[in-house]
This record gives structure tokens, sequence and C-alpha cells, in this order.
């Protein structure tokens, strides 16, 4: 029996139900594209409330591509039956949400396996400035069978278009904000947090090394310093291997000796979790490396809560916050920062009710699906 051509076929390196921009995004496409266009999807995993409208191929039980990887005859397997899918499907779109994913399309059509008729769309979400020399080369290498890029943010599409526009590369470039995804999209006000005698600072992220979380300590250990028993301290970390999460017990266990009851840490806790833990705090603080995040999504994350956002100038974040004195690179800088809103409870108050309008103005889901329909529009009705 033949299959149906799709309009649009969507491909992800991790399994949906993980947590990630890459994951929210799909599924955000997904609902909004499911009954004006046929959709297909390719991504690693099962995936647990599928939409009947939609066309899914799990091709693998892993749910992260790079496990594949390493085993060298499952991922020729893997590209191959994504061979197989793209030329039975005959979709007008693809439109990968990450790097493997792009790569495999890429191949594909240099070496003819797939129809050139077909728009290859990217969505990258890694900072240019991060990767390295030979990465780079790399991405220019399957860059020459792409139709449109896709950033985040202003900031990292300035670096990727003018680097590919001096090698020539003529590309569409479209640059599409995340959202915080669907559970944030509404503010209960009931679990607005009143406290006026406490403050609590939270930070949140994967635990890797350009994260930065001895910042975070630092930033910690001297605030308490100054205000004492008025200081609470949230964080929720994310631990993908045994190493990070050796590291996050250990970065727990000094904190709680520190702050003891007025600490609580949480590992690899869930979205509905995590939409709880930013209503708990008052500031979020992101402590990533110069130049290492292409976005932040936990800003917006935060934002969405009406919480007061700072972060380093880690490249894109700086951008989502919008305003550069919420900007610091030392602890002294973040502590002060904090300290200052403390005694100043009114003008705490009066930018997170900023952070909020602010999500709604740019950062929205609408505002993103939008987008992405805007650009899907053009391409089909071309096509």
């Amino acid at each position: 029996m033949r299959q149906e051509h799709l309009d649009i076929l969507l491909m992800s390196d991790n399994a949906l139900d993980t947590v990630g921009g890459e994951q929210e995004s799909t599924k955000i496409i997904i609902n909004g594209t499911k009954v004006k266009y046929k959709v297909g999807v390719i991504s690693p995993g099962k995936v647990n409330k599928p939409h009947s409208e939609v066309k899914y191929f799990n091709l693998t039980t892993h749910t992260r591509i790079k496990h594949l990887v390493k085993n060298p005859i499952a991922f020729i397997s893997y590209i191959l039956n994504v061979k197989k899918i793209i030329n039975t499907s005959n979709p007008k779109v693809i439109h990968t949400q990450a790097q493997v994913s792009f790569f495999i399309v890429a191949l594909l059509l240099k070496i003819k396996l797939i129809s050139r008729d077909i728009s290859l769309i990217h969505t990258e979400r890694g900072l240019f400035t991060k990767y390295n020399k030979i990465f780079k080369g790399i991405f220019y290498f399957f860059m020459k069978e792409l139709n449109t890029l896709v950033t985040t943010t202003k900031f990292n599409m300035k670096y990727w278009q003018e680097a590919l526009t001096r090698r020539g590369f003529l590309l569409n470039y479209t640059i599409i904000e995340n959202t915080a995804g669907e559970i944030f999209e509404t503010y209960n006000e009931s679990l607005d947090k009143k406290s006026d005698k406490q403050i609590t600072i939270g930070f949140a992220g994967r635990y890797t090394n350009w994260k930065n979380w001895p910042l975070a300590v630092e930033i910690c250990e001297k605030v308490n310093a100054v205000i004492g028993d008025s200081l609470q301290v949230k964080m929720a970390v994310g631990c993908l291997d045994d190493r990070a999460l050796d590291e996050t017990k250990l970065m727990f266990s000094k904190l709680e000796k520190i702050f003891e009851t007025r600490f609580d840490g949480k590992i690899n806790i869930t979205l509905e979790e995590i939409n709880k833990f930013y209503y708990d705090i008052d500031i979020f603080i992101l402590t990533s490396n110069y130049n290492t995040e292409s976005f932040g999504r936990t800003l917006v994350e935060a934002m969405s809560r009406k919480t007061v956002v700072l972060t380093t100038d880690a490249g894109g974040p700086v951008e989502v916050v919008g305003n550069l004195d919420n900007v610091h690179n030392i602890a002294d800088a973040f502590v002060s920062h904090v300290v200052d809103l403390f005694k100043d409870k009114g003008k705490m108050a009066e930018e997170k009710e900023k952070n909020l309008r602010r999500v709604k103005e740019i950062y929205s889901l609408q505002n993103n699906l939008n987008k992405h329909l805007d650009m899907y529009k053009v391409i089909i009705c071309t096509n």
C-alpha cells in the first residue's frame, strides 16, 4: 500500500517525552500544524501520547540519537531507515530540530539518496561562538544542502549569517524565539509568592561545566553572609550521566550543611515540578560561562512565573533578559543586586510584573507557532 505524502516531516535528536527546548518546540509545531498540514515525525524513543492525525516513525528504543552513534551498525541502519521514510513519504518540507538529524538529511541530499525537491529547514540551537573550527567546518560542509536556517535569538543569527555570507551561502534566515511551552502560558495568581520576610533565589539547568555551578554556590554563600536566615535557596538540576549526578549530590551536600532546611535541591524533576519550582522563587539566576548559551529557555520559564531574572554575559540570555542592568559576571555583582532587591520589595515586584509582560509579548507559544506557520506557508505554497 502506498503511503500518503507528507507536507512537513519533523526530525528530533531526542525522544519527545524528554525535557528540552528541541522537544518542546517540536511538540508545539505538531500541535499547531496537525490540522492544516499532513505532518510526520521521526524521533528516537516511544511517543507516549501520539496524535492520531500525525504519522510517527519510531526507529529506535534509545531516547537519544547520540546513543546510536556509539554503535556504527545501528547508526547506519537508522540513517537508511530515515532515507526509506523520506523517499516513501516524499515530504515537501523537512525541518530538523537538532544537529545529528540535520547532518543525516544533509548527507542524504549530498549523495543524492533523497529528492532535491525537498526544502530543508534547520533550527540551530547551538551557539556559533561555542563551536570549534572543526565542528564549524562540518556545519559549512552540510549547510550547502540547507534552504532555511532558523535561530532562536538575533545574537546567534548575527554570527551564523556573517560567517555563511562570507562563504557565499545563499540561505533564507529566520529568527523564531523559543517559548517556555504550554504549561507556562497561563499564570496562577493563587500560587504567587507573598512572603516579605524572606527572599528565595533559584538556579536550574543541566549539570555541565559550562553552566558554572560553582558560581551559583559562591553567590549563595555570599548572599547568606549578608542577609543570613532571610535567604532561601532552591536548585533544580538535570543530570544526564553518573558523573553529573555524583557532582550534583556533592554540591547539594555542601549547601545543605550551610543552609540546612533553607536549601531545597531537586534532581531530574518533571516539567510540572519545575513549573512549581519557579512559582516558589523570587529571583532566578543563570550562571553559564561567557557565550555558551544560544537562548536560555530557563529564563523564559522563570519570567513566565513572575520572577526577576539575572544572568551572566552568556550570549543569547542577554537578549532574552532584555535589561543590561541584570547582566553580571562576578559573584559580588549578583550578591549586590540580590541584596538591593531584598531591601526594595517594591522594585522587585515591579520587575516581576515587567518580566511577565515581556514573556507574553515576545516569548509566547502563539508567537512561536505563528512564525513557524508563516515560514511553512511560504515554502509549501511555493513548492
